[in-house]
């Protein structure tokens, strides 16, 4: 059994990412019954990164270890901290391992004007800094004596401008998003950018049934941010069989 744990802004965007990881995973030689996921929604960093956003955009600078940076990567690692207490507690005190993976992701509400700008200064950083938080956290769980057996794998994803890039990226022919602002996303994948106001099962149909092991490739090649995501979740797969 392998534990996946996923904190995320709300219940849609871990809904979105319960799907897109099962697919990951199902695609491969894991079937439904080998991965347990457990959505966290007791922690969220969209507060975090909005406040970052702001001071780093009125100071223009986004890197560590600049005041904006380096209170966003502490409020990172102090959610992953009781994201993790939480995963243990759900999961059982000690069964925790290094096969299981710990998902932190959060929409950064701003948009890109083409793939290419997931890679300038002040979009590229905001991963660094998550990375750097994931760092920290496993200094202080190495401080307090857990082994590295028993952490799980800590991975971070950051959506521009939200995680509906991923359902955007799944339909076929894809959407194009660059340049959409959040709420125009929303409003063109759902009809409303009020998603209080959208079934479930409407939901299901005009974002999650997008979402399949055949969706993961495009996926990849059209959201920058998801590559790395894919190819950690993926490990302990076999690979694509290779033509003779």
């Amino acid at each position: 059994m392998r534990n996946i744990g996923i904190v995320g802004d709300g219940e849609t965007d871990r809904a979105i990412f319960e799907k897109f990881i099962q697919c990951v995973l199902l695609n491969g030689t894991f079937n439904t019954t080998s991965f347990n996921i457990c959505k966290l929604s007791r922690q969220t960093v969209r507060d975090y990164v909005d406040r970052y956003w702001k001071s780093a955009t009125r100071s223009q600078n986004y890197y560590l270890p600049s005041e904006p940076a380096s209170e966003l990567q502490n409020n990172i690692t102090n959610t992953l901290v009781a994201a993790f207490s939480d995963f243990e507690t759900e999961v059982g005190i000690g069964e925790l391992y290094n096969r299981d993976i710990l998902l932190i992701t959060t929409d950064a509400e701003k948009s890109l004007s083409s793939p290419e700008d997931y890679f300038k200064d002040w979009s590229f950083s905001i991963s660094k800094i998550f990375m750097g938080a994931i760092d920290k956290f496993y200094a202080l769980k190495s401080r307090e004596g857990y082994p590295c057996q028993y952490l799980p794998v800590l991975l971070s994803l950051v959506c521009f401008p939200s995680s509906e890039v991923f359902v955007a990226a799944a339909k076929q022919p894809p959407i194009q998003y660059y340049g959409k602002k959040p709420k125009e996303l929303k409003q063109l994948l759902y009809g409303t950018d009020d998603l209080r106001r959208l079934r479930d099962q409407d939901f299901e149909e005009k974002a999650l049934n997008y979402i399949t092991p055949d969706s993961v490739d495009r996926i990849f090649s059209y959201v920058p941010e998801s590559r790395l995501f894919i190819q950690m979740l993926s490990l302990g797969k076999h690979g694509v069989d290779r033509p003779e």
